[in-house]
This record gives structure tokens, C-alpha cells and sequence, in this order.
């Protein structure tokens, strides 16, 4: 019971970091060209799909743990990021 409660938990604090994030450099947020358009790169929608195939393994009682280290992997990459753009 209390593994159900900790994955649910974790999945929804990791979605709500990865997601919008995930959704904001993938719509182009950030980049544009020397035209002024932006420059949409659906690639950081890869993000997403990490983020999704660890939810999945987190319920399959064999991989609960390993899943729930994947869909961490996302929420962890944009903050070690973020951490390291305010160090230097």
C-alpha cells in the first residue's frame, strides 16, 4: 500500500516538472532564427516518452523500482540544468 501511494506521489510530482517544461522547448519557446519564426523542435517530445515509459514500469510489480528511477530521469535532468546555469 504504501509503494502505491509513494509511485502515484512521484508520477505526478515528476509530471508536473517534465511535462510543461517538455511542452515549452518542444513548441519553440525558446528559439527562434534570424527570421524571427520560431524554431519548433519536436525532439524534446523524446523527454515526454522517457517520462511516460517509466510510469508504465512502475506499475508492473517486477520493474516498480526501475521504472520509478526512469521517470525520474526527466524531472532530474531540467533541475541538475537549471542548478548548473545559476553556478556558472
Amino acid at each position: 500500500m504504501n509503494l502505491r501511494i509513494y509511485r502515484i506521489i512521484h508520477l505526478v510530482i515528476t509530471g508536473v516538472i517534465t511535462i510543461p517544461i517538455t511542452l515549452f522547448l518542444a513548441s519553440g519557446g525558446l528559439g527562434e532564427n534570424y527570421t524571427g519564426h520560431t524554431f519548433v523542435d519536436p525532439g524534446f517530445l523524446f523527454i515526454i516518452g522517457v517520462w511516460l515509459i517509466g510510469s508504465v514500469l512502475s506499475f508492473i510489480r517486477k520493474s516498480a523500482v526501475f521504472g520509478l528511477v526512469i521517470s525520474a530521469l526527466p524531472a532530474l535532468f531540467f533541475m541538475l540544468n537549471v542548478l548548473i546555469t545559476f553556478i556558472t
